[in-house]
C-alpha cells in the first residue's frame, strides 16, 4: 500500500510528558504560594489532580475547546479547593513560568529528528496534528526545534475541532493532499489518536512506549503498534 504522508500527534508521541513534570510541579507550587496557600506540596498536587480530572470530563465531550481554558480552569479549581479566589495576575504568571520551564526541560523522544529527516527524504508529506491551541503549538515547536522538519502543522484551534472529531483529520488530509488510506497517523492515545484516525480511514499507528505492560484491549484497535519512533521507517516503506 502506497504511503504519501505520515501525520503525527505531538505531546506524548514526539516527546514524553514526564520530561516536563518536574517543572510543572514547581510552577503549581509557586502558584499556590503566591495565593498564600501554606499546605504541603503533596496536598497541593493532589488538589490539582482532582481539579484537572473534574475539568477534563467536563471538556471531553465537547467537539472543540481551547486548551488554555481547560488548564486555567484546572489551576483555578486547585486554588478554590483551599478556599482561595483565583487571581488573574497569578494565573498569568503561572502560565509564563510554565513556558519558561518548558524551554529548560523539553526533550524529544529518541530518534525523532533522524526519523523525520529520513521520512522527508523519501518525499513523504510530514504533518503534525495536535490537540493544543495555536500559541502553545508555536511555543513548543520553537522549543523543540522541529519546524523545519514538518510540511504542515495543525492545531485544534486552527481546525476548530479536537481529536477524535473527524474535522481535524479531514483538514490534516487536505493539507497533505492525499487520500485517507495513503496516510499513516501516529499517536499515543487510543481514544483520541487511534479512534479518530481509524474513523477517518487512515492507517493508525499506536506508539506504546511502556515495556511493563501491553496496551489495553478494547473496541479501538490500531492497525500498527510501535514502541520506538524509528520503527516507523519500516512501516512507511
Amino acid at each position: 500500500m502506497t504511503t504519501r504522508a505520515v501525520l503525527f500527534d505531538f505531546g506524548g508521541t514526539l516527546y514524553d510528558y514526564a520530561s516536563l513534570e518536574a517543572g510543572d510541579r514547581e510552577c503549581m507550587l509557586a502558584l499556590a504560594r503566591w495565593a498564600g496557600i501554606t499546605a504541603e506540596e503533596a496536598d497541593i498536587r493532589r488538589a490539582y489532580r482532582e481539579s484537572l480530572r473534574r475539568v477534563f470530563y467536563v471538556y471531553l465531550p465537547r467537539r472543540f475547546y481551547f486548551h488554555r481554558d481547560l488548564f486555567r480552569a484546572a489551576a483555578a479549581g486547585m486554588l478554590e479547593a483551599f478556599d482561595v479566589t483565583p487571581d488573574d495576575d497569578h494565573l498569568r504568571r503561572y502560565r509564563e513560568m510554565q513556558w519558561a520551564s518548558h524551554r529548560r526541560d523539553f526533550v524529544l523522544r529518541d530518534g525523532v529528528v533522524d526519523t523525520l529527516q529520513a521520512l522527508r527524504a523519501r518525499g513523504l508529506h510530514i504533518g503534525m496534528v495536535s490537540n493544543i491551541d495555536d500559541d502553545q503549538l508555536e511555543h513548543l515547536i520553537e522549543v523543540a526545534g522541529l519546524r523545519e522538519h514538518f510540511d504542515s502543522l495543525l492545531s485544534s484551534e486552527a481546525a476548530a475541532a479536537c481529536k477524535p472529531d473527524p474535522a481535524i483529520f479531514a483538514e490534516a488530509l487536505r493539507r497533505a493532499r492525499c487520500a485517507p488510506h495513503e496516510a499513516l497517523f501516529v499517536g499515543d492515545t487510543l481514544a483520541q489518536d487511534v479512534a479518530g484516525a481509524n474513523q477517518a480511514g487512515m492507517r493508525s499507528v499506536l506508539l506504546w512506549h511502556r515495556d511493563d505492560k501491553p496496551p489495553p484491549a478494547g473496541e479501538v484497535t490500531p492497525h500498527h503498534l510501535i514502541r520506538r519512533i524509528p520503527e516507523l521507517l519500516d512501516l512507511a516503506r
